[in-house]
């Protein structure tokens, strides 16, 4: 039960004690309750208390008061059964509240741990990329961090309640009948075990795993199969179908076996289990001269109901633990303090771009090894509109990441103005180098607030004037608030073309030494003129560096300089008439990407 120990330390863990209140208190009325009931059964089946003392068993002896004795049969039902509501009333708000409290505990520690993960990402994008950052953010907050919930969630509603419900239980049972409550639970235990190893054996995983890939390598060759027939392989698909289907249903066979067995057996042994607990009552009752008797034999009965019950509800959060604990170990591991980066507080500024953004004999790869860019030297210098284009998007990505200061070369190095880009504080480069993509990017906020960035100096006046210029101040003023509508990061209510508009708008701004920009789709109709395109070029004659990710051929033909990559190299650099006339990829890249006339016939 030491698993989730690291989430559990978490600050938002500590100050539980009320949560272990309702818990204990909710663990322990179980047996009181149980005892409860027990008298109300002697009560009802000698019609009365007779002496002062009710004997449920052989060492469970409970003292009556003497007021509670005189009175009336019916009196001491009716104040018997009152108790017992009362009792049963406080555990079902013990119930309730401990059940929330440990409810609103897991969710307070893991959404500390969603933050964690948001903060981490950004010290490793630095590192290890911002686009590798999302597929593990994915993964994490997806399936790891929703098993840790429910783990500590299952955790904090089992411990301690279920462990003193289990305790008191078996306790009271133990007190009625030392032998016959040491004989339920050994076979109960004895009947786990079985299951278990009926249930569970060594091959179960190797055929969890292979049954499913068997079906999927019998839709690949019903995939291939009139492929296949068009080569003559002369029934070759056939012959690798029906070793897969026979290999298959061997498995689903003896899978099926297994469960017809396992089922009769767990039957057999739940018979031959409760013979021997009758017999053993039995003989307590008919012959034995222990006090055993039938009301003795109901509470011990409800005593193991309620064993029986805490201890299925321990199991099963010890099966939740095992499926959480990898997620931890993801979760922590994920958020271990990388030592390969600077800490922020040895980082220098950066007072805009004067020379220009150098990389030199960069190579970058990926987590397994492969190269995304390779060998790779560039100088790009301010007041320039730089086009990237490449056969892989991943390594046009990975370059612009470099720039911003995403990623850590295995060889070679970044630098801004001879400082090495690793060098340089995070909040610098914030100020200093701006993306740009077709989501905006927009966060929670209205327009206004989106354009100012968080600077109040930015008066209405320029916001106008510049949505003006980027020709989306009458589609934004259409909306219920106009600049002041909230929108927020995925936001559908505004095209592509207007967030992309914004987010360079938000550019010309702030005015941001470099400028990365993914450009939206072209619109459907062609448009003589790009307000979004002019505004870009508008920054690099202002001063920026300015480099595109281009997605229309009026960009690559606008742009003083396109560097062409080949994969993980460079391929060619020049303008876009230049590469048409020197480079076969070059002219096959644009017939791919820029014609839309290839796919007519």
């Amino acid at each position: 039960m030491s698993r989730l120990a690291a989430p559990r330390s978490e600050p938002e863990a500590s100050g539980a004690w009320t949560t272990y209140l309702w818990a204990s208190l909710a663990g322990l009325l179980v047996p009181v309750i149980v005892v409860l009931v027990g008298l109300i059964t002697v009560l009802l089946d000698s019609r009365g208390f007779d002496g002062d003392t009710v004997q449920l068993g052989t060492h469970l002896n409970l003292p009556l008061p003497e007021d509670f004795i005189r009175q009336r049969p019916l009196v001491q039902l009716a104040q018997l059964v009152g108790v017992t509501f009362a009792i049963a009333s406080l555990f079902s708000l013990a119930v309730w509240r401990h059940r929330r409290e440990a409810d609103a505990r897991a969710r307070s520690i893991t959404k500390s741990l969603h933050r964690k993960v948001l903060q981490q990402s950004l010290r490793r994008a630095e590192i290890e990329g911002a686009a590798a950052q999302y597929v593990r953010a994915e993964q994490l907050i997806g399936t790891h961090l929703p098993s840790i919930q429910k783990g500590l969630s299952m955790w904090y509603r089992a411990i301690p309640q279920n462990v003193l419900m289990l305790v008191g239980c078996v306790a009271v049972a133990l007190l009625v009948n030392i032998w016959l409550a040491m004989l339920a639970v050994v076979s109960g235990v004895l009947l786990w075990q079985l299951y278990h190893r009926l249930r569970y054996r060594q091959g179960d995983e190797i055929s969890n795993w292979e049954v499913p890939r068997s079906r999927r390598r019998m839709a690949e060759i019903v995939g291939q199969a009139p492929l296949l027939a068009r080569l003559q392989t002369q029934g070759l698909a056939d012959r690798s179908f029906e070793t897969e289907l026979d290999s298959l249903y061997r498995r689903i066979t003896a899978e099926e076996s297994r469960d017809g067995r396992l089922w009769p057996l767990l039957f057999l042994a739940t018979s031959v289990a409760v013979g021997v607990l009758l017999l053993g009552l039995g003989a307590n009752l008919l012959i034995g001269e222990s006090g055993l008797s039938v009301s003795s034999a109901f509470v011990l009965g409800l005593a193991l109901g309620g064993a029986i019950v805490s201890a299925d509800r321990l199991a099963k959060l010890s099966i939740q633990l095992r499926q959480s604990e990898p997620s931890s170990d993801a979760i922590y591991l994920y958020l271990q303090r990388r030592d390969d980066v600077a800490p922020s507080e040895q980082r220098v500024g950066l007072a805009g771009l004067r020379d220009s953004v150098r990389i030199d004999d960069v190579t970058l790869k990926d987590s397994t090894g492969r190269a995304i860019l390779r060998n790779l030297s560039l100088q790009l210098r301010p007041r320039s509109f730089v086009a990237l284009l490449g056969t892989e998007s991943v390594s046009t990505r990975a370059l612009t990441e470099l720039i911003m200061g995403f990623g850590h070369p295995s060889e070679g190095h970044v630098s801004i103005d001879g400082i090495p880009l690793l060098d340089v504080h995070p909040q610098a480069l914030a100020r200093n180098v701006m993306w740009v993509e077709p989501s905006g990017p927009l966060w929670d906020g209205t327009i206004a607030e989106n354009l100012r960035g968080g600077d109040d100096g930015i008066n209405s006046g320029d916001l106008v004037e510049v949505l003006e210029k980027l020709n989306v101040y009458e589609q934004i003023q259409r909306l219920p608030e106009g600049l002041n509508t909230y929108v927020t990061a995925g936001d559908s209510q505004l095209p592509s073309g207007v967030t992309f508009a914004i987010g360079v708008a938000r550019a010309i701004l702030h005015k941001p030494a470099v400028v990365i920009a993914m450009e939206p789709p072209p619109p459907a109709e062609h448009l003589p003129d790009d307000p979004g395109l002019a505004g870009l070029k508008q920054l690099a004659e202002a001063g920026s560096l300015v480099v595109v990710l281009p997605r229309r051929l009026q960009t690559l033909r606008s742009a003083d300089r396109v560097v062409l990559l080949n994969g993980p190299r460079i391929a060619g650099e020049g303008k876009h008439a230049d590469l048409l006339t020197s480079s076969d990829l070059y002219r096959h890249l644009n017939y791919l990407l820029f014609n839309p006339y290839r796919h007519q016939k």
